[in-house]
């Protein structure tokens, strides 16, 4: 498949990431809190925003913004997290790449203290 004129090789989803769920839940003094529910383990293409996106991301208010190719997922939304290293991340937008179902791209930001 090519992706922006340039051909996609799978071998490079070579970083392991996990998807989860929002969901809530009920902690153990009876009360609905927000929590997460994995989704599952995934292979990405992860690439770090630099040069000017950096810049235009700091003034959007992005906190480490990444381009992340993944295969497609029919379960994956938006409201979504993404886990990387331990670090979740926010999905700010998402692409179903030319709607075909092959791959999604999404641009994801830090999520600050979790």
């Amino acid at each position: 498949m090519r992706i922006n004129e340039k051909p996609t090789n799978p071998g490079e989803l070579n970083i392991k990431i996990s998807l989860y769920a929002r969901t809530v839940v009920t902690d153990a003094g009876g009360f609905q809190v927000p929590g997460t529910l994995k989704i599952a383990d995934v292979w990405a293409r992860w690439i770090n925003a630099h040069g000017s996106e950096v810049w235009n991301a700091n003034m959007a208010g992005a906190i480490q913004p990444a381009t992340v190719l993944i295969r497609y997922r029919s379960d994956l939304d938006e409201t979504c997290l993404v886990e990387k290293g331990g670090q979740l991340f926010e999905i700010v937008t998402m692409d179903n790449i030319r709607e075909r179902n092959e791959y999604i791209e999404l641009k994801v930001k830090r999520i600050v203290g979790g």
